[in-house]
């Protein structure tokens, strides 16, 4: 888990207690309840979510879910961000694996901060995976005509950061 706030590009409008992290198979159940609280679901639907978020939480090269709060002790979030691996022949001029950020569970309060924050650890998790862009839909910030801190706009639609992979360490 890093700390986004370490960062001097992050923005001051996040409390001072937040953290932003991957989440992992024990967040299961908490996930699919605050999301059966936001946007409930018929039973069918709930289960292809909860399969879904299985995909995610398991890390095994499907996608991440990364979750963002300020409770000391991380068993409660205020955001959530979906992020699925996808296959490029060109987002970003560079082809390869793509995190792609198609939507974006925002919390009440300074969903922009939480946004930049998410991206920054999205980032960082990318580089160490050796995943080389990050595409992000346009919609999710509060402003559609403005890229997030980094990004550009790419012949896809998406707004787009390229990233260069952390060097791997032997031994």
């Amino acid at each position: 888990m890093s700390d986004p706030s370490a960062s001097p590009d992050f923005p001051d409008k996040l409390p001072a207690q937040h953290w932003v992290r991957p989440g992992v198979g024990v967040d299961t159940s908490a996930i699919e309840a605050w999301l059966a609280t936001r946007a409930p679901l018929t039973v069918p639907e709930a289960r292809a979510r909860r399969l879904s978020l299985d995909a995610l939480l398991a890390q095994g090269g499907q996608g991440i879910c990364l979750l963002g709060g300020t409770d000391v002790v991380q068993d409660t979030f205020d955001c959530l961000l979906p992020v699925s691996l996808v296959h490029s022949l060109s987002v970003g001029g560079v082809g390869g694996r793509v995190a792609m950020v198609a939507e974006w569970w925002a919390p009440a309060m300074a969903a922009d901060a939480w946004l930049a924050a998410c991206l920054a650890e999205l980032a960082d998790w990318c580089r160490a995976h050796g995943i080389r862009a990050i595409a992000v839909a346009p919609g999710l910030t509060s402003d559609a005509t403005r890229p997030a801190e980094g990004f550009g706009p790419d012949a896809s639609g998406m707004w787009v950061r390229n990233l260069v992979p952390t060097a791997k360490r032997l031994g």
